[in-house]
C-alpha cells in the first residue's frame, strides 16, 4: 500500500489569503504529555504490535508513513455537507473553536516545540486538529455502535459503512490507544460542541453506557460531556486528562494516584526466602495466589473508589480481607494493559515521571502472582472482583496476565512489596480463630455458671 506525507494545508478564507489567525493563549502546561512512543520500546514489541500502515494517524508524531485512504479527506467533506451552515461558516465556526484552545492542544504535545520538530505552521497545527480530530470522533462513534446513516454515509462506504466483521473496529481501537497517536481531550471535547457531531449525538435516542472498557472510555470521555453540553449541565472533573491513555491510566490507578509509589526490585530477594525459613516456610509457602490466600483464610474485598493504589489488606480478627479494584476483561483488555505499561515508560522517558513508570507493571505483577490458574479466577470472580464479558476471556485471563508480566524485571512499589511481605507471613489458619473464640466463650460459660452458683448459694443481702 502506497503512503504520503499527510499535508495540512490552510484553507483560504474568503479574500483568498490563508488563516494565519494569533492563537489565544490561557491555563497552565499539562504535568503529563502526549509524548511519541520510545524508539528502544518500538524496537521490543515487535513489528506485529506497532502501527501498521492500515492504521488511522492521529496527530504529529506517526502520520509520515500515514495510508493514502486514511479517510480524514472524506470525514471533513460530509462535516461540511451536512452542517446546517454554509462551508464558510461552518469554517469559521472550527477554526474559532480551534483558537480558543490551541495553547492548551500545544501544550498537550509539550509546547511550540511541537510545531519546530514537524515543520507545522499554526495554521497547519489548527488543521491537523480539525481533520485528524473530526475523523478521530466519527470512527469513535461507529465503535460506540451509531449507524453509517445516523452518520450520514451509506452501508457500503469504504470506511465509515457497516462491518460485517470486526477487524476494523478492532483496528481503530488499537490505534486510538496506541502510545503517542493521541489527539488532546481538550480538542475532541470542543469539536464535539459543534453542530454536526450535536447533531449526531442528539439523533441517538438511548445511548447505552458499554460494559466494554475502551468503549466505556471513549462513551465516558467524548459522548457524555457532548450530552451535557446540550443539556446545559456542565461537570466540572479537574484536572481534564490530557488524552484518552491520561484518562485510562488515571482510572487504572485511582485517586491514590503516585503517593507511596517508591519502586524496590526483585520483591522476592533472598533475603526474604531466609527470613521466611526462619520461621518455618520454604519457597512453596510464599505464593499469593487466590486459592493459597483463601486456604489462609484470607476473604477478598472490592475498592469501592479508586484502583490499583488503593489496594489494601486488613488484618480482622476472623475475617482478614484483601481488597483489590475490580478487573475487567473483555476483548481489549491485553491490548489496553499493553498501552498503559508502554504509556508510562513513555511519561518517565518525555517528562522524567519517574514515580509513574512501573505502577502498571507493577499492577499486573501483583495481578499475575494472584491469579495462577482458573480456580484463582473463579474466586475472584464469585467476590465481583473479576468481570468478564465471555467465558472465553475469563478462561484465558491467567494466560493472558502471564504474557503481560511474566517477561518483565520483577521491580514493584514499595506498598504492593510490604503487602507481599504481609501475605506471606500470615499464617493463622481459620480453624486456628475459631478454636481462639470457642475457648473464649467456654471460660466465659464457666465464669457465668460460676457467678449463678455463687448467687444461688449466697444470695445477696
Amino acid at each position: 500500500m502506497s503512503t504520503f506525507r499527510h499535508q495540512y494545508n490552510p484553507i483560504p478564507n474568503d479574500s483568498g489569503q490563508s488563516e494565519e489567525i494569533p492563537l489565544v493563549s490561557f491555563k497552565r502546561k499539562p504535568i503529563r504529555r502526549i509524548c511519541q512512543c520510545p524508539h528502544f520500546v518500538l524496537a521490543e514489541i515487535g513489528e506485529k504490535e506497532k502501527l501498521q500502515p492500515s492504521h488511522p494517524r492521529f496527530g504529529p508524531f506517526y502520520r509520515e508513513d500515514e495510508s493514502e485512504v486514511s479517510g480524514k479527506k472524506a470525514a471533513w467533506d460530509k462535516i461540511l455537507e451536512k452542517s446546517p451552515d454554509n462551508k464558510n461558516k461552518t469554517l469559521e465556526s472550527y477554526l474559532s473553536a480551534m483558537r480558543r484552545i490551541e495553547k492548551e492542544a500545544r501544550d498537550a504535545y509539550g509546547g511550540d516545540k511541537i510545531l519546530y520538530n514537524y515543520n507545522l505552521t499554526q495554521s497547519e497545527f489548527r488543521w491537523m486538529m480539525i481533520q485528524d480530530g473530526c475523523f478521530f470522533l466519527l470512527l469513535a462513534l461507529l465503535i460506540l455502535g451509531v449507524s453509517p446513516n445516523q452518520l450520514g454515509y451509506p452501508d457500503k462506504h469504504i470506511i465509515f459503512g457497516k462491518k460485517d466483521n470486526e477487524e476494523d473496529v478492532k483496528r481503530w481501537i488499537e490505534s486510538m490507544f496506541f502510545v503517542g497517536n493521541q489527539i488532546p481531550l481538550v480538542v475532541l471535547n470542543e469539536l464535539m460542541k459543534q453542530s454536526f457531531l450535536q447533531a449526531i449525538v442528539q439523533r441517538v435516542k438511548n445511548w447505552e453506557i458499554p460494559s466494554d472498557l475502551s468503549k466505556k472510555i471513549l462513551y465516558n470521555l467524548l459522548v457524555l460531556p457532548a450530552l451535557e453540553y446540550a443539556n446545559n449541565q456542565v461537570t466540572i472533573t479537574s484536572p481534564l486528562p490530557v488524552d484518552l491513555l491520561d484518562a485510562l491510566h488515571r482510572l487504572m490507578i485511582g485517586p491514590g494516584d503516585l503517593i507511596s509509589m517508591d519502586l524496590v526490585e526483585n520483591e522476592t530477594t533472598e533475603d526474604d526466602l531466609e527470613a521466611g525459613a526462619e520461621k518455618g516456610y520454604s519457597k512453596g509457602d510464599i505464593s499469593i495466589s487466590a486459592t493459597e490466600l483463601s486456604k489462609k483464610g484470607i476473604h477478598f474485598g472490592i475498592v469501592e473508589e479508586g484502583g490499583c493504589t488503593e489496594i489494601d489488606f486488613k488484618d480482622y480478627f476472623l475475617f482478614p480481607r484483601l481488597y483489590l479494584p475490580t478487573f475487567t476483561v473483555d476483548d481489549d483488555t491485553e491490548l489496553l494493559c499493553k498501552s498503559l505499561k508502554y504509556y508510562e515508560i513513555s511519561q518517565k522517558h518525555c517528562n522524567g515521571e519517574g514515580k509513574m513508570s512501573q505502577v502498571m507493571r507493577s499492577y499486573l505483577q501483583f495481578m499475575n502472582d494472584l491469579i495462577c490458574t482458573y480456580e484463582d479466577v473463579k474466586i475472584l470472580e464469585k467476590r465481583g472482583i473479576i468481570r468478564a464479558n465471555n467465558p472465553y476471556t475469563k478462561e484465558k485471563l491467567p494466560m493472558m496476565l502471564n504474557k503481560l508480566a511474566g517477561k518483565d524485571k520483577k521491580t514493584t512499589t514499595h506498598k504492593l512489596h510490604m503487602l507481599r511481605i504481609k501475605l506471606r507471613d500470615y499464617n493463622i489458619a481459620p480453624w486456628e480463630k475459631f478454636k481462639i473464640v470457642a475457648i473464649l466463650l467456654f471460660v466465659f460459660t464457666v465464669i457465668q455458671t460460676f457467678l449463678a452458683a455463687l448467687s444461688y448459694i449466697k444470695p445477696p443481702k
